[in-house]
């Protein structure tokens, strides 16, 4: 059996309808103005500095061409950039690769032991712009035959929570023998700063003649081939901002005798105030 609704509840159920609308229209409204202030955060991070700009902060000069003459013998270009955080900072970096030239000529210097110096401007993103925090023209040194290697994308190893380090791949060879690892580029205080090598690979690949036992010498000797591959990792100690890094190694390496292989060993590198240096040869 229906029965009419009163006025005063009639007048009930229009507020309460009006009021869940208004809530729903305000949510929506406000759902969608967060989605796009998203968007455009996410929109800003991924526009990072321009060159030209980041060489003329830098250097004071510039050139359409991307590589700009510092002095009578230098020449200073992009080397490769990275964005990263750190905390609740993001943060971008462009590397400079500073090349040594012929006076005369303008061409790059090329020797072995020539690499280039390294240099860096820093950026914080602050209310949706990229802000310069730290301009370095040089401090570092990185490279060899008058150039540094193509770098795309630099592993990130944390130091502490303060202080991270780009992890650069390196690598060389002589005599037959070869070894790789990493140069540590740190970050903490604005600053960047040059760490050293730590070398986690090595094999004699050049040198030996496949064999997997040295020969008896009266048959003319053989050389073993040998190989290790090293991953590096934090150990907490003493020093909270430049921990001791561990590489532990697996394969194997040259024994003592120069002629016999035993199992790698794994090592520890420790920071001696400027660099870390592989505390088994100090």
């Amino acid at each position: 059996m229906n029965q009419k609704l009163s006025l005063k509840q009639t007048r009930v159920i229009a507020a309460l309808a009006t009021l869940i609308i208004s809530i729903a229209v305000s949510v929506f409204f406000y759902s969608r103005e967060d989605t796009q202030n998203s968007a455009f955060l996410s929109q800003d991070l991924s526009v990072t500095p321009d060159h030209a700009t980041a060489l003329e902060e830098l250097f004071g000069v510039t050139d359409s061409n991307g590589k700009v003459r510092i002095s009578t013998n230098e020449l200073s270009s992009i080397w490769f950039e990275q964005s990263f955080k750190l905390g609740s900072d993001e943060l971008h970096v462009i590397f400079m690769k500073t090349q040594e030239v012929d006076p005369q000529s303008g061409a790059i210097v090329k020797t072995h032991a020539q690499g280039v110096e390294v240099g860096s401007i820093t950026y914080k993103q602050v209310d949706g712009d990229w802000q310069v925090i730290s301009k370095q023209p040089k401090f570092g040194d990185f490279g060899e035959w008058g150039d540094a290697p193509e770098v795309k994308q630099a592993e990130i190893l944390q130091l502490s929570p303060d202080n991270i380090a780009f992890m650069i791949e390196t690598g060389g060879g002589m005599g037959g023998f070869f070894e790789s690892g990493k140069t540590l580029f740190a970050y903490s205080k604005n600053n960047w700063r040059d760490l050293g090598y730590v070398q986690t690979d090595g094999d004699n690949s050049g040198a030996c003649d496949g064999a997997s036992e040295p020969a008896p010498s009266d048959k003319g000797g053989s050389i073993p081939c040998w190989r290790y591959t090293g991953t590096i990792s934090i150990v907490p100690g003493e020093n909270a901002e430049y921990p001791d890094l561990l590489v532990t190694r697996t394969g194997t390496e040259s024994g003592e005798d120069g002629v016999s292989i035993v199992p790698a060993k794994s090592v520890t590198y420790i920071f001696n105030g400027e660099k870390y240096v592989d505390s088994s040869k100090l």
